[in-house]
């Protein structure tokens, strides 16, 4: 089969050529391969490291979007104030019911997944659900609660909210600035959340009356709504893509732990041979298991020497906080025609196709397909096999793993992964190279301690699409679009604003060769002219890169409580 992309070697001359060439790659899934179930084979892994029992209380405790995540086509975001403490308690005493809980999410998604397996099909469009989840503000704890129980949530960025962490972020300071908190849709100084609220279904309709019930309970109970924010996935052929035109939330980490004692009854599907030594520390190729500590406070941690152990579970929180998550909000709009004009005219001094520059920024191809086993072009089928796509590390060179038995499988065909320890072919500035350095040695030390950074994303785009339309209008292009940002951990000082501060937005690190050119910002008395430094024959060539591509408009920290304490805490 032809993996070559449909954009070829010949680079377009205009930007709208190029964005209308985007997503144009293929099939999403090879049409001979059928999907296993959750619990794979059930064999287990020799001398594999015991993980913690999640039973069923447990597991109905616990906010289902954060383990294992809702992963719904339609979502809508809807932020509050607090307006009278009692009427606040009394809605969430009644809302406190409705909150979808991890085992909601997991029956569904085996429920599923075992349709898809059953008649071959990607989406078999034969079951459908409607969730709700909930998060607060450390002010709304203190409102809902007292200060004290505020104070004692030990992430101080929790404490301080995004709002005076922004320009820590790299936020721009300048106030005249689209991007400058105070101008922030929601969260910035004047218009801080302090509830919000995530509703998501499968279908649009079945969303619409979620959220009017919502909305319709929060103004009974004097509830102010500040902002709301729909989000839906783009349509084919950009399903699973973000507005750049790349496909997104390729690469997620498996999280440690078991449904039950029985065989193979994991959280994270094991789909590695449990002859392959990696069975101990992937789930499926690529996708690297981290302890539940990572996302769920108060569960054993991730020990950063050892990929295999855990750490002591952290205890800096109240203790009904235990098993909930710090939830991180950006409303990140998205300059798409910016982008590709960058990538237009940086690959035409280059000598190189637009697509393939725009991929050496991600990482990745449009497709999805990443740079490492596809140098050269896009690769749909690549793109399409879950048990390949994500199966590259960058130092070394990367062994086949040896599978459970998939029915209808043929195997990973494409190239392996060749060691790239110079980024000459996945540059170092990439996207996905600077959040995730794989088994790169960072600035902090041994690969292990990468494990410790790694968030669970949550994210779906809202807006209209403009990649892969042909001659969009003024009208078009004028409109609003990006992505909303949602990420769940155990702390958010030490996992997504160290990926964002510390790597992103640094030219030296993880390693040297420039910022990263999707989300690292630079602001330095006013100037945020970035820069990436692209290999070449002759060396490194710097490009600066003036125009933001990705601006937030908003955003907030929230913490998403346990399911029993909502209403047996937040709202008693």
């Amino acid at each position: 089969m032809n993996r070559k992309g449909k954009s070829g070697n010949q680079a377009p001359e205009k930007v709208e050529d190029v964005l209308a060439a985007v997503g144009q790659s293929g099939p999403i899934l090879p049409a001979n391969v059928s999907l296993p179930s959750l619990a794979g084979d059930g064999a287990e892994v020799p001398d594999a490291p015991p993980e913690p029992i999640y039973g069923r209380k447990v597991r109905d405790d616990i906010q289902g979007n954060i383990v294992p995540g809702f992963n719904k086509d339609h979502q809508h975001f809807l932020f509050y104030r607090i307006r009278s403490k009692p009427a606040t308690k009394k809605w969430l005493r009644l809302i406190a019911p409705a909150i979808s809980s991890m085992d909601d999410v997991l029956a569904f998604v085996r429920v599923h997944r075992s349709l898809r397996a059953r008649f071959g099909v990607q989406e078999p469009g034969l079951l459908k659900a409607t969730w709700v989840n909930i998060a607060f503000s450390n002010a709304a704890i203190g409102k809902l609660v007292d200060k004290e129980t505020a104070a004692a949530f030990g992430d101080q960025s929790f404490r301080q909210g995004l709002a005076a962490r922004s320009t820590y972020l790299g936020d721009p300071t300048k106030t005249k600035h689209p991007g400058h908190a105070s101008r922030w849709l929601v969260g910035g100084p004047k218009n801080e959340a302090d509830i919000m609220v995530i509703a998501a279904a499968d279908d649009p309709d079945d969303l619409d009356d979620a959220v009017a019930l919502v909305r319709e309970g929060a103004i009974g109970h004097k509830l102010e709504l500040l902002f709301e924010q729909r989000g839906d996935t783009l349509s084919d052929p950009l399903r699973g893509h973000e507005h750049f035109g790349f496909k997104d939330g390729v690469s997620q980490p498996g999280v440690r732990g078991r449904v039950s004692a029985a065989p193979g009854d994991f959280i994270t599907p094991r789909q590695i041979s449990p002859t392959d030594p990696r069975a101990r520390l992937f789930a499926r190729p690529g996708q690297v298991l981290v302890w539940p500590g990572q996302f769920l406070l108060g569960e054993p941690r991730q020990d950063p020497e050892n990929p295999l152990a855990p750490a002591s579970a952290a205890s800096n929180f109240p203790s009904w906080a235990k098993r909930g998550s710090y939830l991180v909000f950006r409303r990140l709009r998205q300059d798409v025609p910016a982008f590709w004009d960058f990538a237009t005219s940086s690959a035409a001094a280059l000598g190189l196709p637009p697509e393939q520059f725009a991929a050496m920024l991600v990482g990745r191809w449009p497709s999805g397909a990443p740079l490492v086993r596809a140098p050269s072009a896009d690769d749909a089928v690549l793109a399409g096999d879950t048990w390949a796509n994500n199966h590259f590390l960058f130092d070394d060179d990367t062994r086949p793993s040896e599978l459970r038995p998939i029915p209808g499988y043929a195997g990973d065909s494409a190239p392996p992964a060749m060691a790239d320890v110079l980024g000459a072919v996945c540059p170092h500035f990439a996207h996905i190279r600077k959040a995730n350095p794989r088994d790169s040695a960072t600035d902090l030390g041994k690969p292990a301690d990468t494990l410790i950074r790694l968030i669970l994303r949550r994210g779906i785009p809202f807006g209209p699409p403009l990649a892969g339309v042909e001659k969009p209008s003024p009208q078009l292009r004028k409109e609003e679009r990006g992505l909303v940002f949602v990420s769940y951990a155990s702390t958010i000082e030490d996992q997504f604003e160290f990926l964002t501060r510390r790597w992103a937005n640094s030219p030296v690190q993880p390693n040297f060769g420039g910022h990263d050119p999707l989300i690292g910002q630079r602001d330095k008395t006013g100037d945020r002219t970035r820069f990436i430094e692209f290999p070449g024959p002759e060396g490194p060539v710097r490009l600066e890169i003036k125009d933001e591509w990705v601006t937030p408009t908003g955003g907030g920290y929230f913490f998403a409580p346990p399911i029993g304490a909502i209403a047996g805490v937040l709202g008693a």
